[in-house]
């Protein structure tokens, strides 16, 4: 009688996915189920309204590439020990910890996605600077998802279920995080070729109806080789596959660029970031602290944080249960898909980056005419509220030189984890930006800086009216 064990599930992208014990168990969570009510791509639905796919069904298309990419490189095992239960063997382990790597990489994603994720980190960074106790962790998905991979070792809890079958929560965490010892495991998952982003630029290519983000999954995965770096298993592209990478990595810019972070679907997510905020300075959301220390042992509470968990508190609002000028504004904008008005005027725009000094000067300008800009709202209304958002990260297709030397002090830049490697016909192992005729060794070189400044639409009429957006053009000169 065969000990294997499959439970098939048929993916909109991928096909059939096939899955074995330990996932099939772990599916069936409140931890994994909760996916299901947490949409992709946040509030981009308001735009695109075909964008409601879920991470649910994200988590379960980077396991399939993840499974693919094993098999393109050498690194899989054949069904009868995948599926199992009792195949523990070393390549079966690493097969197995990998494709679950995959499925668990967004447990601890918040409400819409990184939306409301945003407020988290900017409340914590408020916290960090207010002079106060000291957050202990960042507030973040991965540090939410690492805490239920490690503290839930009870019925329905991914701790015991990985447990019972044989499978490291520790080294499972790692890798999720990007930082187990092991170079490959970290690279397929976080990297700037990884199954994570090879997923869902597809994914939401599809969903959206926008092409920007697709490249050709099969030919690039067929390029994928496992070099030995000075004794390291290191992830590579051969030589002919190279500019299929380039254009991989000029649809990920692209995609970004074009449909994440310029205007779009990503003011709704400003505008709910901006309401959550709100909820947790005044305790009316679950704190960070409250997840790490609370959620994690109730499953069933911790199913309820998802979209439905933000939109029921915006309904407090709506019903006129609670009252606060700007969030009550908001929150009528983001149920009512009210757009907020954005000023998109130099220095105010997208703009391409050439190099670490250049970027400073660009935010140093933008910085100041954003507050001259709402000195000037506050003169017309002092209530009227502002979202002025400089990002983090800006849009590039990979790290240069400069940046990456910065990063780490080592000689030896193929020991990094995210730049993407060539394999040349001469069995050298280069940099993608290092090999003379990638299109990314010139693209490499520049970045998309976009910022963000927006208001309501009866004050960006007001600032026409008077003509204070005229005198942008002199502050910017």
């Amino acid at each position: 009688m065969s000990q294997e064990y499959k439970k098939v599930i048929f993916d909109n992208i991928h096909g059939y996915i096939t899955l074995n014990r330990a996932e099939a168990r772990i599916l069936e969570t409140p931890y994994y189920q909760r996916l299901r009510w947490i949409r992709q791509l946040g509030f981009s639905f308001y735009i695109y309204p075909g964008a409601t796919h879920t991470r649910h069904a994200h988590a379960l298309g980077v396991l399939e590439v993840m499974h693919k990419v094993l098999i393109s490189i050498g690194k899989s095992v054949p069904d009868s020990k995948l599926f199992n239960p009792k195949a523990r063997d070393e390549a079966t382990q690493f097969h197995k910890t990998m494709r679950l790597a995959a499925l668990l990489h967004d447990i601890g994603t918040f409400p819409f996605s990184h939306s409301i994720e945003l407020a988290y980190i900017n409340h914590w960074r408020q916290q960090s600077r207010s002079g106060g106790k000291k957050p202990p962790v960042m507030a973040n998905h991965e540090e939410l998802g690492s805490h239920i991979l490690l503290n839930t070792d009870f019925n329905d809890g991914i701790t015991q279920i990985l447990n019972e079958e044989g499978i490291d929560p520790k080294e499972l965490s790692l890798i999720i995080s990007g930082t187990s010892k092991n170079r490959l495991a970290n690279q397929l998952l976080h990297s700037d070729l990884d199954a994570d982003r090879m997923d869902y630029l597809l994914r939401d290519a599809h969903h959206t109806g926008v092409k920007l983000g697709l490249y050709d999954f099969d030919l690039l995965i067929r390029n994928m080789v496992v070099h030995d770096h000075k004794g390291i298993e290191t992830l590579a592209v051969q030589q002919n596959g190279m500019h299929m990478v380039d254009s991989f990595l000029a649809s990920r810019y692209f995609w970004y660029s074009q449909i994440i972070n310029d205007g779009t679907g990503y003011k709704f997510d400003l505008i709910a970031a901006k309401i959550y905020e709100y909820f947790l300075e005044n305790g009316l959301a679950y704190s960070f602290e409250h997840l790490i220390k609370k959620v994690s042992q109730r499953p069933n509470e911790y199913f309820t944080f998802n979209d439905s968990y933000f939109m029921a508190k915006l309904h407090e609002y709506l019903a006129g249960r609670i009252t606060h000028p700007m969030i009550r504004e908001l929150s009528e904008m983001l149920a009512r898909r009210i757009p907020p008005a954005q000023v998109k005027l130099p220095p105010l725009t997208s703009t391409l980056i050439e190099s670490i000094e250049h970027r400073k000067e660009v935010v140093e300008k933008t910085t100041q005419v954003a507050e001259w800009l709402q000195n000037e709202i506050k003169n017309i209304n002092p209530e009227a509220w502002v979202i002025f958002d400089i990002p983090n990260r800006d849009v590039m297709f990979t790290k240069n030189h400069d940046t990456l030397a910065k990063e780490v002090k080592k000689k030896d830049l193929l020991t990094l984890r995210d730049p993407i490697k060539i394999l040349t016909h001469e069995n050298e192992l280069k940099l993608l930006i290092d090999v003379n005729n990638s299109l990314t060794s010139i693209l490499c070189q520049y970045r998309n800086f976009i910022p963000r400044f927006y208001t309501s639409p009866k004050i960006y009429e007001a600032l026409k009216e008077k003509k204070v957006l005229d005198k942008i053009k002199d502050l910017s000169l």
